[in-house]
């Protein structure tokens, strides 16, 4: 018997007690008949040090595993071409080298875990159970005392947002809004669409976990892991996991990415063949979770040419349309989120709003598509009795310059000569309407204005106030705002807005939580300037720790989101970009670059693919001199 297979057969005997077969009979069903906490229960002490104790896939160490080895993972095509794509010197991009490790990944990792409870004063009633993880210090919280979990639309961690509960000596927990982690240190991944059910089961100094791995973006089934942890009763003296970021790879450009090209991959079959098995097996997929799996490797020739076919996209399908839960609302409200500092994320209208509140009337951030304008005023009012005073457009798109008219209108710029205007007929001011002093002043990029005119838009909706290159900035509700011109990039008019005491910056289109980037070729938009424009935004940024936190971001829809979110976002459009100019290259033609499916592993994760490939195909074409990367 191989230790592998002495591994598996130890953890099944583990397993088979009553405890287990009641409480994860249907673990294994999917998303709706996971483990659910269902009951209270007095529950079990787990405070103190634990360290790893071994995990079903012992061979690894820790949960490494060989490139190319994803036996037993459930993937979907999108997340096995995910895989494929992914060295490992991705992990010399800035963004990664301090990433901290999501749930489960984080209890597979060296080092020691500890846990401790916090307990109402008065009742003693337990609130929650904090948990600490030694490598890459993830702190996490798991809420006990039957909170919510947050939004859609609320920011996302490595430890995610989780909650417990006890049923009879088993912690039952439930997490949510996960970033983009891994499931095997090889490239496999599970997306930062995932929920994660949980099982700690304390037998003396043992605790046995499991864990069920639910992801709609990359995964066709439940991935499920255990893992043994033992009690750990010296004290270690390093707790700490020191990183920082730095220039690894001085030459290469910061929007070149590493990766592999689909069917090229150089050491596809490395593991395969060290040991000894059969590639349709370590490609993985959810039917190598099942016994009848075998039957198909009977015909060695045949296994080996359905292997060849899932290394590369299927040619003559269309795009896989997104899975991700959608993470805007569209219930008719407009829901606030505080978002840090001075500064809110109102969502509901079309569009994300950023509004920056304090002692002087609101600065807003686009103003939604304008179709619940009334409930968007409320809201800000809800937020400051004063009047709104300016408003930014990131870009001329009706999602944020729909609602323009109806905010101006409900707002007042003091600043402005109102007196004036006393006592006569109110006189056009700035060319674009009438009596400014009693209206929020409209602020964006010159060109911005100049296409809106051009569109024949209301004069009431256009932005007066503009600038022309670079950089706009004030100082307002204490605190510095710079709004900095990203040309080329969603538009040729785009506009971020950073907030500095807050260290919050609004994108707009720039950066999409729900799409692929619209790159608005008609009006000045291109791939290249997308890229630069998210690189710009990243010189901006600082995390709190290992990737988690520090500067928000407000993205122009979707979920709060932070640098670490920002720069993966970046890595996809980049890896794109230079996989539709590889086909430029060879001669392919649009039809051709469409059919190769150059984004068929973020399809579904992100919606528009049709749309999107064809704006890159059309700005590569026509900016031919510039080579990816620079």
């Amino acid at each position: 018997m191989t230790l592998h297979m002495k591994y598996i057969l130890f953890y099944i005997l583990l397993f088979m007690t009553p405890v287990f077969a009641q409480d994860f009979s249907a673990a294994g069903a999917g998303a709706n008949s996971a483990i659910r906490p269902t009951g209270a229960g007095t529950g079990t002490d787990i405070s103190g040090t634990w360290t790893l104790g071994g995990h079903q896939d012992g061979a690894y160490i820790t949960a490494g595993g060989s490139l190319v080895d994803y036996g037993g993972i459930p993937f979907n095509e999108a997340g096995r071409l995910f895989a494929l794509a992914w060295p490992a010197s991705r992990q010399t991009v800035r963004m990664e080298q301090c990433a901290g490790y999501t749930i489960p990944y984080a209890f597979y990792s060296p080092g020691n875990y500890r846990f401790w409870e916090e307990r109402d004063p008065n009742t003693q009633r337990l609130i929650a159970i904090h948990m600490y993880f030694q490598t890459t210090e993830v702190n996490r919280t798991i809420w006990m005392d039957g909170r919510p979990h947050p939004p859609a639309w609320a920011a996302h961690t490595f430890a995610g947002f989780s909650t417990g509960e006890w049923k009879g000596n088993v912690l039952h927990i439930t997490t949510t809004h996960l970033k983009h982690g891994y499931i095997r240190g090889n490239g496999a991944s599970q997306s930062d669409e995932s929920t994660v059910h949980e099982a700690l089961i304390r037998h003396g100094d043992r605790i046995t976990y499991f864990a069920e791995t639910i992801d709609p973006v990359w995964l066709d089934g439940p991935f499920t892991k255990t893992v043994i942890n033992i009690r750990n009763i010296i004290d270690p003296t390093a707790w700490l996991y020191a990183c920082e970021d730095g220039e690894e790879i001085i030459s290469r450009a910061d929007s070149k990415i590493p990766y592999y090209t689909w069917g090229q991959h150089p050491f596809l079959r490395e593991y395969a063949d060290h040991d000894h098995v059969p590639m349709l097996g370590a490609l993985g997929g959810a039917e190598t979770t099942r016994p009848e799996f075998m039957a198909k490797l009977k015909d060695a020739s045949a296994a080996e040419t359905a292997a060849m076919t899932l290394t590369v996209p299927a040619k003559g399908v269309p795009p896989t349309s997104s899975r991700a839960p959608e993470s805007e609302p569209d219930d008719g409200e407009i829901h606030t989120l505080p978002v840090q500092g001075n500064v809110y994320m109102l969502v509901g209208d079309g569009g994300n709003i950023a509004v920056q509140i304090g002692d002087e009337g609101p600065f807003v951030v686009d103003a939604g598509a304008g179709k619940l304008s009334g409930k968007v005023i409320a809201a800000i009012r809800a937020l400051s009795p004063r009047p709104i005073q300016f408003v930014v457009n990131t870009s001329l798109h009706a999602a944020h310059t729909g609602g323009n008219a109806n905010l101006a209108a409900a707002g007042e710029d003091p600043s402005l000569p109102g007196s004036f205007f006393a006592g006569q007929a109110p006189v056009a001011a700035t060319g674009f309407f009438t009596d400014p002093a009693h209206r929020a002043t409209l602020i964006a990029q010159n060109n911005v204005q100049v296409r809106m005119q051009s569109a024949k838009a209301p004069a009431d909706m256009i932005p007066p106030d503009t600038y022309l290159k670079e950089r706009r900035r004030k100082w307002h509700n204490g605190e510095g705002i710079d709004m900095f011109y990203e040309p080329n990039a969603s538009t040729d008019g785009d506009t971020i807005v950073h907030f500095r005491q807050s260290d919050v910056i609004a994108t707009g289109d720039i950066f999409d939580m729900t799409r692929y980037p619209f790159i608005d070729i008609k009006n000045g938009g291109s791939v290249q300037g997308e890229i630069d424009a998210l690189n710009n935004i990243l010189e901006k940024t600082v995390y709190k720790h290992d990737e988690d936190g520090g500067t928000m971001i407000i993205p122009g829809h979707g979920r709060l989101s932070d640098e670490y979110d920002l720069g993966e976002y970046r890595e996809m459009i980049s890896i794109i970009r230079d996989r539709v100019q590889a086909a430029i290259d060879s001669g392919a033609s649009l039809d051709q670059v469409k059919a190769a499916r150059p984004a068929a592993d973020y399809d579904t994760r992100f919606g528009g693919a049709d749309t999107f490939v064809e704006a890159v195909y059309t700005s590569l074409k026509q900016t031919p001199n510039r080579k990816p990367g620079n």
